[in-house]
């Protein structure tokens, strides 16, 4: 089974995970149940499951709909781990989405800072979502330094406030005004939706 194609549950998409890295019950539960974007599975060509390294957790997807999941083994998965699957495949519920008018042209011409902010925002109008049909799962412990107009905090990375204030400190780097405001309004208003341009105005 493990160098096998898996293509049972999963409608026309196909699943390659030579190393068994994701349980296959939890990709058929995001893929076709996932509440941002019902059964992406009948949409989906190839998910070619590899280990990130260096926690580069990712998700990219092609003009073919083959998508590369770049994560950590996820054999006896915590809610944490359920929430990243979640929160990477809801990216690609986002491009499938036709309301949200994704342009990956335009994603292309970006400057590396200007895409670092939408996919700052990108990710904070994810997890309000999520967190909205209770997904949402911040990391279970731990301190994480985050800097912010020149003040250095160490923070819980268990705590709500600890989250919003990373993703502010990613727009501040990049000189974004009034960066507060943008992730506050996003993540208060998780019924407000936002496309692709919408998005990258703000960002």
């Amino acid at each position: 089974m493990a160098n096998d194609f898996i293509n049972t549950w999963l409608n026309n998409m196909k699943v390659f995970d030579p190393r068994n890295l994701v349980d296959e019950r939890l990709l058929e539960i995001v893929t076709k149940h996932h509440p941002l974007y019902r059964d992406m599975a009948s949409e989906l060509s190839l998910v070619c499951v590899e280990e990130e390294t260096d926690q580069n957790i990712h998700v990219r997807m092609d003009e073919g709909n083959n998508v590369q999941l770049a994560i950590h083994p996820m054999i006896r998965p915590t809610e944490r781990d359920l929430y990243i699957l979640y929160h990477e495949f809801g990216h690609i519920g986002d491009r499938l989405n036709p309301d949200f008018h994704y342009d990956h042209d335009t994603r292309l011409s970006l400057s590396f800072s200007t895409e670092k902010c939408l996919l700052v925002l990108w990710n904070v109008f994810i997890d309000t979502r999520l967190n909205q049909h209770g997904l949402f799962r911040l990391p279970a412990g731990g301190l994480v330094e985050i800097t912010v107009d020149g003040f250095r905090y160490r923070l819980p990375r268990n705590d709500i406030s600890t989250y919003l204030l990373e993703a502010v400190a990613g727009l501040s780097s990049q000189g974004v005004h009034k960066p507060g405001a943008k992730v506050t309004a996003i993540w208060s208003h998780p019924g407000r939706f936002l496309s692709f341009s919408d998005l990258l105005d703000l960002a």
